[in-house]
């Protein structure tokens, strides 16, 4: 994939799904090795889990994020859609079958929610049951002037079903929202960003409180296994059983560490079984208490004692989106070449980076590239050391290696015709127009970026 980017000379022309960091990336690759790459996105700016995801008191890390996204999309061969979503605006089957693409890469992450394993629990989704993805998404935008999305009272005692460093982030957003609510009750004014930097306790004492005085009941955190158990830090399968060992000990600091500063409850051992339901309303579950032995969860019978809470959050994971025509096994695609992404081989070659592939969407798995999370990344990330982290860093890696070997398998196929680029453009205008993006890239950004975005 070498050849001129002139008008008129055959090349290929490849549609990137999802522009956020691993789409940005690959499309950047792709443009640079000689494609027209068009770039589709679901939402209005690029930036995916890294403005919608990632809780918005990592703000140098965010605005860095979306500087380095804006760089590798701002290019001359690459052609930005916007607002366009795979499976409602666009199908998967004709983007595949009629636009005559060379290829397709599906980097559009896994936004979906891993479901609550209790029977009918789903029913009660806003009706005292909450998933994580919508939460965060509320978080980081409710202070918006123009936020028209879902909303959400935070009870204090709410209980989180999680146990990874996503769930760590939800505890500390119930923790800050009701600890600001209980002070501005009092008449007292506190900085989001200065509690989430300084722990709840030093900046209550500032104002002669403890915590005790606000009167809330802290929320809890339920985890199926053991506090050594918890993914905070991976740890490599040939790790020597020293280091495994001090590694399990480390997420046991971690955890300690963050209640501490955030003055959450934690409880291990747990699983929801059963829901309990008044008034059409979830209003807490059934806990069962879990084993773990030979790394295997093993429920124990007849041990679940009802749990009531006033909201109940699930932070169990994401997975991808389940896209019509786009063949699954499980909770991830299943492809005829793994070791590529190689979804479908015909006319169109279909890929899949980045989240996708994994089947993982929390923001542990984008922190590091090497074999486990080091402990001090994810103090960092969780904010119990005050170093900044790029979290992007290692999720970029991995979509550049990706990438390079996409564009390495495409330099065997066949490159369109210029009058069959042509059509496709024709496509691409045509999409453009319909969401009123004019072609100019940091224009569209400029527009679509509230003036008091968080």
């Amino acid at each position: 994939m070498t050849e001129s980017m002139t008008r008129g000379t055959p090349r290929h022309v490849v549609a990137v799904v999802g522009a956020a960091t691993a789409g940005a990336e690959i499309a950047n690759i792709l443009a640079k090795r000689g494609a027209q790459v068009v770039v589709i996105e679901q939402n209005p700016r690029p930036y995916g889990k890294i403005e919608d995801g990632l809780p918005r008191w990592h703000v140098k890390q965010r605005r860095d994020e979306y500087e380095e996204i804006n760089r590798r999309l701002d290019h001359p061969h690459i052609e930005f859609v916007p607002l366009t979503r795979m499976g409602a605006a666009l199908t998967y089957d004709d983007l595949r079958q009629r636009w005559g693409l060379s290829a397709i890469v599906l980097a559009h992450g896994a936004w979906r929610d891993r479901p609550l394993a209790v029977e009918g629990a789903d029913r009660y989704i806003d009706r005292g049951l909450v998933y994580q993805n919508r939460l965060i998404y509320w978080f980081n935008h409710y202070p918006e002037k123009e936020y028209d999305g879902p909303r959400y009272d935070l009870p204090a005692g709410t209980m989180v079903i999680g146990g990874g460093l996503a769930s760590i982030d939800v505890v500390k957003v119930l923790q800050i929202e009701t600890a600001l609510r209980a002070m501005r009750a009092r008449g007292i004014e506190e900085d989001m960003l200065r509690l989430e930097r300084e722990g709840l306790e030093p900046v209550l004492a500032a104002h002669k409180l403890n915590y005790g005085d606000l009167g809330v009941a802290p929320c809890k955190l339920y985890y199926r296994r053991r506090v050594l158990d918890m993914p905070l830090s991976d740890i490599a399968a040939d790790a020597p059983p020293k280091r495994a060992e001090a590694m399990r000990a480390a997420r046991a600091k971690i955890l300690d560490k963050a209640q501490r500063k955030y003055l959450f409850e934690f409880e291990p051992l747990r699983v929801p079984t059963g829901l309990i339901v008044e008034s059409d309303r979830l209003v807490g579950l059934q806990m069962s208490r879990t084993e773990v032995a030979d790394g295997q969860v093993r429920t124990v019978p007849d041990s679940a004692s009802p749990v009531r809470s006033p909201l109940i959050i699930s932070s169990i994971g994401s997975i991808p989106e389940q896209i019509p025509g786009i063949p699954v096994k499980g909770e991830v695609y299943a492809y005829i070449n793994a070791n590529i992404g190689l979804l479908d081989d015909g006319p169109t070659a279909v890929y899949a980076a980045g989240n996708v592939l994994t089947g993982k969407g929390n923001i542990k798995d984008s922190l590091e590239s090497g074999t486990f999370i080091g402990i001090h990344v994810a103090e960092s990330y969780l904010g119990l050391n005050g170093d900044d982290v790029p979290l992007a860093e290692g999720a970029r890696k991995v979509a550049g290696q990706q990438g390079e070997r996409i564009a390495d398998a495409m330099s065997s196929r066949p490159r369109l015709a210029p009058e069959q680029v042509e059509e496709v453009m024709r496509r691409v205008r045509e999409r453009q127009r319909a969401v009123g993006y004019e072609g100019n890239y940091q224009a569209w950004i400029k527009r679509m970026t509230p003036e008091d975005l968080h």
